[in-house]
């Protein structure tokens, strides 16, 4: 039986879909382990438990009582749920939807990426899916740093009886340099062999986000679709894709959340410098910066698209 849950949280961007990817494929070689992995009915992680709950929708109390019976009848010694939407959930109302876990012991595993990277992908991600519309300085206004506060959003995690188990998501601060080997051998279990990288859910650069919105502002084609039939055209290299903050941004940024991130550190990490590797940001901005478009660019090219449209 059950005898201690662990809970994945995420962050978003921090290696997630390739885990519950991998989560799903190991299912049965890490059921023979003594790790049972709980998700909703025929979903690859618990982010359904979490859309439910937020929309109000009517099948909430089927997904709380799949899971909940998955707690209380499975086999094996560890259970683990995992979804970054869960992130900002707090104790209580996780565990008002699931009563079975309180009475077993609780880890939450949660991957913390520097901010300015951070927030950085998670702006591209929603500009790719058409979610948003404007700059990285339009996006940080409208969402407040969208979960870039670490210390603040773990604080009711660190009030309730559940361990938490913060880990730095750099390459050379995790067991095997990837979140699947390192999230298992938090969990007791033994790493997988090394294999290769699998790029899950990468987001584009920030010059191809640019022109996905300036299709989308003529209604030349829907972002999300365009950016799919690219995707598998024309493949970006990471190193290509340049950045979307500026040096002197990175540093401006991520000094926001200097205090937290030091307090952290602390709790958690007493021998590393700094929470994060910083090295780079004494360095000056490499030139994948000029991959940007500036406005009067961006314009040119919304009047070419808007000729071309009317055009037929």
């Amino acid at each position: 039986m059950v005898q201690e849950v662990w809970l994945h949280i995420g962050t978003p961007k921090s290696g997630t879909s390739s885990l519950q990817k991998y989560l799903v494929a190991e299912t049965d070689a890490l059921s023979a382990q003594g790790l049972a992995y709980i998700t909703p009915p025929g979903k690859e992680a618990a982010n359904d438990l979490a859309i439910a709950f937020n929309r109000k929708r009517d099948d909430l109390p089927d997904i709380c009582a799949h899971m909940n019976r998955e707690l209380e009848v499975r086999p094996e010694k560890i259970a683990l749920i995992s979804s970054e939407m869960l992130y900002g959930f707090s104790p209580a109302k996780l565990s008002a939807l699931l009563p079975a876990l309180p009475d077993k012991p609780l880890k939450v595993l949660v991957y913390l990426r520097r901010q300015d990277k951070y927030i950085e992908s998670m702006f591209l991600q929603k500009s790719k899916n058409g979610r948003f519309v404007g700059t990285i300085d339009d996006y940080i206004a409208k969402f407040d740093g969208s979960g870039s506060d670490y210390h603040a959003m773990l604080r009711e995690w660190r009030a309730d009886d559940a361990t938490l188990v913060p880990r730095v998501m750099e390459r050379d601060r995790l067991v095997g340099g990837d979140v699947i080997a390192d999230a298992l051998t938090q969990m007791g279990l033994p790493a997988p062999p090394p294999r290769a990288s699998d790029d899950v859910n990468v987001s584009p650069g920030i010059a191809r986000v640019q022109l996905l919105q300036v299709a989308a502002a003529t209604e030349i084609a829907n972002p999300r679709k365009l950016q799919r039939t690219l995707a598998a055209l024309y493949p970006q290299d990471p190193a290509t894709r340049g950045n979307v903050f500026t040096s002197d941004e990175r540093r401006a940024f991520l000094n926001k959340f200097k205090t937290g991130n030091d307090a952290i550190r602390a709790t958690y990490f007493p021998d590393y410098e700094t929470l994060f590797d910083e090295s780079d940001l004494s360095k000056p901005d490499d030139a994948g910066i000029t991959k940007r478009f500036d406005k009067a660019q961006l314009d040119e090219i919304f009047k070419l698209l808007k000729t071309l449209k009317s055009l037929g």
